[in-house]
């Protein structure tokens, strides 16, 4: 996770002029070293000075990958500083840079790969004062392109492997800053980034072609690290004060896909009209949410006698979580949401062929919040072995809030909130779980008539249909309106479980 942090933090260095800036070719040579050299690269490369310029010749970074199992470079034959006579200092990179992963993985195939980078019209400015620089950059084109990959000793040509994404109308900015921490600020945008990747793989009867697109793409985010970083050991890093949030967003995406295994094909598009994926870490927490909205599935396969269509109208998803060990109970929660969710009638018909059933748009919405206290440390890989070998709990739940469920398809509609606090004291009043405290509130509309259509439909027999009205009947109460139910779910310290204030337990 760290390596993945810095390499960011890398690349936004090499695509990173504000006004007031007093900074010069040296000083963003010296600055960029140290920056690089704190993340555990090697760096090289010789200078030459002439006419207010600083070329750097053989520019290269280099990391040994985690247990000597290989190596990650960079290079560029010549970068060029040009002093512009106002303070800012213009950077010039070659067009293509090639980037090398050398993987020797145990008792596995070597792999030998090569992504070139490439540039057109980048323009790159850097201003500020040591230790407080920014980084303001534009480009027509950025790309990466797999140009030779080599596994256990053999090339791999590119009609057995694709890879290659390109970025277009490229701008943004990175203002990074150095005192007790590194501090980074970040905001970037792109019209478009595109990808196409393949493989066929003659040793393992399959191919896959993969391409895509998504428009008008953003981020902005930022990060805190510690000024000498040590990827073997995340959580010192944590403890020194690693951590950062970010924000992504596109305004619209597609990807068309076509699998090949045992000589059947599946071929399919999916596409959205916009996205986002907000994500934060700390050394205490990680929050991560990621929503899309008008999704489109269609799909074929050779084993689906018909073509396979559905749509949804938003779709999110969003978990935080505590990760350092704690005494006290630390905020935790979970959302999920399906909405709008519609098929084919084609799909439809396998099943309802009468259309016995409402076609309308399903929904499934859940939002839960609460407390736990963890007892360790998850990126502690000690403690976290220790937990294993012992048979422990990884922490205590304190509270849990039911804030929203909602579950609406095929017309009928269940809601429900609540509230609950668990005694970790006592784990014999429900056999080893914490004795809850705390009670649910439900209500279900078109119940009945849900039941009704599924006898008709030969789908529920008369008395199995009998037995499931029973059991609504001795935990419900009649609601407000037609085919309404309602229920209260009260569960007591004692032991004790109520519905709508009869013991049933």
């Amino acid at each position: 996770m760290t390596q993945t942090i810095g390499s960011s933090a890398v690349a936004t260095m090499f695509l990173s002029a504000s006004a007031g800036a007093d900074v010069t070719p040296q000083q963003v040579w010296d600055d960029l070293g140290t920056y690089l050299r704190g993340f555990g690269y090697t760096v090289s490369g010789a200078g030459t000075e002439r006419g207010g310029a600083l070329t750097i010749s053989g520019f290269a970074i280099s990391m040994d990958l985690p247990e000597g199992e290989g190596t990650f470079a960079f290079a560029a034959d010549e970068i060029v500083l040009t002093d512009r006579g106002d303070g800012s200092v213009a950077v010039e990179f070659p067009a293509v840079m090639p980037i090398t992963l050398k993987v020797a993985p145990k008792d596995e195939e070597a792999v030998d790969l090569r992504v070139d980078y490439t540039q057109t019209g980048l323009d790159m400015l850097v201003s500020g004062v040591p230790g407080d620089m920014v980084w303001d950059y534009n480009a027509d084109r950025l790309g990466m392109e797999l140009s030779e990959l080599v596994v256990d000793g053999v090339p791999v040509g590119r009609e057995m492997a694709r890879f290659d994404i390109a970025m277009s109308d490229v701008e943004g900015a990175s203002t990074i800053m150095q005192g007790a921490l590194r501090e980074i600020s970040q905001g970037m945008s792109m019209g478009q980034l595109s990808y196409d990747f393949a493989f066929n793989n003659p040793d393992v009867p399959g191919s896959g072609q993969f391409s895509g697109r998504m428009l008008d793409l953003t981020f902005e985010g930022s990060t805190t690290l510690p000024l000498d970083m040590d990827a073997e050991d995340p959580a010192q890093l944590f403890a020194a004060g690693l951590g950062g949030e970010g924000l992504f967003t596109h305004s619209g995406g597609s990807m068309a896909f076509a699998v090949t295994e045992d000589g059947k094909t599946t071929t399919g598009e999916t596409s959205s009209s916009s996205g986002e994926i907000g994500v934060s870490l700390s050394g205490d927490m990680v929050s991560y949410g990621v929503s899309a909205t008008d999704m489109a599935l269609n799909l074929s396969a050779p084993d689906l006698p018909f073509p396979v269509s559905a749509k949804m109208a938003e779709a999110g998803f969003n978990m935080t979580l505590p990760l350092a060990a704690a005494e006290t109970p630390q905020d935790m929660a979970f959302g999920l949401t399906l909405g709008g969710f519609t098929m084919s009638d084609i799909l439809w018909n396998i099943f309802d062929p009468a259309k016995t059933l409402p076609r309308e748009a399903a929904t499934v919405s859940v939002d839960l919040v609460g407390t736990v206290t963890p007892f360790v440390n998850l990126f502690d890989p000690e403690a976290v072995a220790t937990l294993e070998k012992t048979g422990g709990v990884p922490g205590a739940l304190n509270s849990l809030s039911l804030r929203e469920l909602t579950v609406a398809a095929v017309g009928a509609r269940l809601e429900g909130h609540g509230d609950f606090t668990f005694d970790n004291d006592d784990l014999e009043t429900f056999e080893g779980m914490p004795a809850p405290t705390g009670s649910v509130m439900l209500s279900l509309v078109g119940g009945n008539a849900l039941i009704d259509r599924l006898i008709a439909m030969g789908l529920l027999a008369e008395q199995d249909a009998m037995g499931a009205r029973m059991m609504l009947s001795m935990f419900s109460v009649p609601g407000e309106g037609e085919d309404s139910l309602k229920s209260t779910i009260e569960v007591r310290g004692n032991g004790q479980v109520l519905a709508n204030g009869q013991r049933i337990k």
